[in-house]
Formats: C-alpha cells, sequence, structure tokens
C-alpha cells in the first residue's frame, strides 16, 4: 500500500503539495484526480523518491522509496511515456532493465506479451506511436513484479480498443491484490475503471473515497422535458431554484421531483418527462473541485 502523510512541497514562493494525506489500499483501482496545476505529478514524484519533500513523508508497504532493497520489485511506475532511448528496440529496452536489476531475462518478453507488442518486440521505440509507448511504459514498470503501481496518464495516446484494454487490465492488476494508483483527466474512464478515489486541489485534499461517495456528494438534478419550457422556468426561477436549459429540457437542482411537479399543476403545464439525474463523477469533479481550478470555462447560463 501507499501512505502518505503530511506530504508538502514548495518551489520558492510557491506551494505546490499542501499538507497531504491519504492511502491507497491494495487490491482496488485509486483514481488520482485533480485540475491542472494541482499537485499530482509532483506528488507521485515524491512517492518514487525522485523529489525531495520539504515535509512529510511518503511510504511504500512502510517504507520510503530510497529504504527499498530492490525498488523496481516493489514499486512499478509509469510517470513519462517518452523516457526511452528511440534507437533501442522494445525488447531490448525490457531486457536492459531486467538485467540492470537482477530479473531473469524470460521476464522482458513476458511482460512484452502482457501489453501486446509481441509483434513489435524487434522495432526501435523511436518509431511507436506515442499509444505504443504507452504500452511499453506499463511493460516497464511491471518488469519487477512489483505489488504497488503508479500510473500517470497511462490513457494519453491509445485509441479505443486500446483504452478498453488498459481499463480491464488495471482492474485485473487490482484483483491480483495489487496497489493501483492511476491519474487521469478523463473522468468517463475513471467512473468505469476506479473503486476509490483520492481529489486534490491547489496541493490539498479534497477527499479520498470511494467513487460513490463522492458522486453523491455531488448537486443531483431533476430534467423535465415539456411544451412549455419558458413558463415553467420563469415559474421555478420565482421560487428560487437553480435550472440551466439542455436541449430541449430543463435541467433543475435543489428541488424534488414532486415540488416541480406540484408547480407544473399549478402553472397547468403539460410535463413530458420528469426524471431525476444522479451527477456523474464529471459533474462532481467540477463542483467539487471549481474553487481550485486554475482554468475556469464560461459558467452555463441560467434560464431566466
Amino acid at each position: 500500500m501507499i501512505e502518505v502523510r503530511q506530504l508538502t512541497k514548495r518551489y520558492g514562493p510557491q506551494t505546490v503539495v499542501n499538507d497531504l494525506s491519504f492511502g491507497v489500499q491494495p487490491g482496488r483501482v485509486t483514481g488520482f484526480l485533480g485540475p491542472n496545476g494541482s499537485g499530482k505529478t509532483t506528488t507521485a514524484r515524491m512517492i518514487l523518491g525522485l523529489t525531495e519533500p520539504d515535509e512529510g513523508s511518503a511510504t511504500i508497504n512502510g517504507r520510503t522509496y530510497r529504504e527499498l532493497r530492490r525498488p523496481i520489485c516493489e514499486i512499478g511506475a509509469l510517470i513519462n511515456a517518452s523516457a526511452v532511448i528511440p534507437s533501442k528496440t522494445a525488447i531490448d529496452h525490457l531486457r536492459w532493465l531486467a538485467a540492470a536489476n537482477g530479473i531473469k531475462r524470460r521476464r522482458a518478453e513476458e511482460v512484452l506479451g502482457m501489453v501486446g507488442l509481441e509483434a513489435v518486440a524487434g522495432r526501435k521505440v523511436g518509431g511507436f506511436s506515442l499509444g505504443m509507448k504507452q504500452r511499453l511504459g506499463i511493460a516497464a514498470a511491471l518488469i519487477g513484479d512489483p505489488p504497488v503501481l503508479i500510473f500517470d496518464e497511462p490513457i494519453n495516446g491509445l485509441d479505443p480498443e486500446g483504452i478498453r484494454w488498459i481499463r480491464t487490465f488495471m482492474q485485473d492488476l487490482a484483483t491480483q491484490g495489487r496497489t493501483v494508483f492511476v491519474s487521469s483527466h478523463l473522468m468517463s474512464e475513471m467512473a468505469l475503471t476506479a473503486s476509490e478515489l483520492v481529489v486534490i486541489g491547489q496541493g490539498r485534499l479534497i477527499a479520498a473515497e470511494s467513487v460513490e461517495a463522492f458522486t453523491a456528494r455531488a448537486d443531483s438534478s431533476v430534467r423535465l422535458r415539456s411544451p412549455q419550457l419558458d413558463e415553467i422556468a420563469v415559474a421555478l426561477a420565482i421560487e428560487g431554484a437553480s435550472l440551466w436549459r439542455n436541449g430541449d429540457a430543463l435541467e433543475i437542482v435543489g428541488f424534488s421531483i414532486e415540488q416541480i411537479g406540484a408547480l407544473c399543476a399549478r402553472v397547468g403545464a403539460i410535463v413530458y418527462e420528469l426524471s431525476p439525474q444522479r451527477a456523474s463523477l464529471e459533474d462532481a469533479f467540477m463542483q467539487l473541485t471549481a474553487k481550485v481550478c486554475e482554468y475556469v470555462p464560461t459558467q452555463r447560463e441560467a434560464v431566466a
């Protein structure tokens, strides 16, 4: 497992990671989420001993990275898929890693097969697409058969088949009892892949809980379809509802279905649809990180 305790990192006057604490348990995929500039990569680098924290600690199964006797056999990581020598072939890259760490030569062929790159084993890495480099980076992370894995944006560059493959692959690794910690900006994929989340913003912890618990904290809406949307919208706005137009429907927050139905009856409106809309992971992420986003999109215009 991974334990982060009161981790802090500063660069000059800027605090990139601020008193951050969380745990990542084995046997599940834990998503690591946060807006751009939130400190995710810096946190991952501190876990891996690549960046020295100013305060606090990050441990892998109770020890810091520098205390591990054979780090590659205890934690594997994909941080930068392009950090390979272009003139090396895929199989030579993995054989070099194996030889440098006292791992049997045949393990290189095993992990290359695990990520589906057997057919290009003899090709030079410089000619690989980003998606192929991602797969090679995952193979390298697995070379020591570690119980803990960190993947930073592993979906980048993958085609739809590759995205589906890596989703299943990470879940399979977790079912083997491994600790799988993965960051991504693709909320839809995290919703399908992860069961747990660690969410940070401006270097601080926002949430460390299940995907279900996190989405339940966001405001859910009610979807309303009617040929009299404008009239209903005015009546709801007078009552203090938050709402916006979504195609041929209204999305309404803060009112129950019963309250909206009663209001429609009062104004004599015909209702085609009135249904609860549970917040998605993307909805929850946008709501709960809105105050810590570095780049904020234009807000939806409310219906008056």
